[in-house]
């Protein structure tokens, strides 16, 4: 269901603006890419390993930049810093799951000690994935709030505060970021479970 709500793609897909060469004019590409229209799912999902859902074990790919389909480490996050924008990856197939725009993830690090009880139990070392789908209109998120510990769609300027779950805490979105539950295995960060909640905006 998720994947047909963001069918029609975003209204709001501009390219954010950035002069040529520069690391954001690399990443508002590769965004013009991830807003892209779906394709519906369905069977084709099912025969497609790009197109399913993250699994358990899945480790993580970057979305974009010199590692981009390279898979991450716990060493690559640091505490504080930007999201890290990646994909689900079979790590047996080196296959990234990078066929449907609803995988796509926004990866933050928090000192384990901040995070609640509630949300430990799915960080892996302080990491926590979210859905990096905006939930008012499919925007990929990008950014943090210069506050720290909050994930903000350049888009409409929605916020996501990732110590309460995901919980909006600015409009116009109405509901929170689904979280995908993660588990450390050496220096690797895997997926542990499916996510906690729907992807994308309401449907209409």
């Amino acid at each position: 269901m998720a994947d047909r709500e963001l069918e029609a793609g975003c209204p709001c897909a501009t390219a954010p603006q950035a002069e040529p060469g520069s690391r954001r004019a690399m990443l508002a590409a590769s965004l013009a890419l991830a807003v892209a229209p779906l394709v519906p799912g369905g069977a084709a999902a099912a025969d497609n390993p790009r197109r399913a859902r993250p699994q358990v074990g899945d480790g993580l790919a970057y979305m974009t930049g010199e590692k981009e389909g390279q898979q991450i480490t716990l060493a690559d996050l640091k505490v504080g810093g930007p999201p890290v924008l990646a994909y689900p990856m079979d790590v047996s197939t080196q296959t990234v799951r990078d066929g449907a725009r609803t995988n796509l993830l926004a990866l933050v690090k928090v000192a384990p000690e901040e995070l609640p009880e509630k949300l430990r139990a799915d960080a892996a070392d302080g990491v926590l994935a979210f859905s990096a789908i905006c939930t008012h209109y499919g925007c990929p998120i990008t950014e943090t709030h210069p506050t720290g510990g909050k994930l903000v769609c350049n888009c409409h300027g929605s916020t996501f505060d990732v110590l309460k779950n995901g919980e909006v805490v600015a409009g116009p979105a109405t509901r929170r970021l689904a979280h995908l539950p993660l588990k450390q295995a050496g220096s690797a960060l895997l997926v542990a479970g499916n996510f906690a909640g729907p992807l994308g905006p309401p449907q209409q």
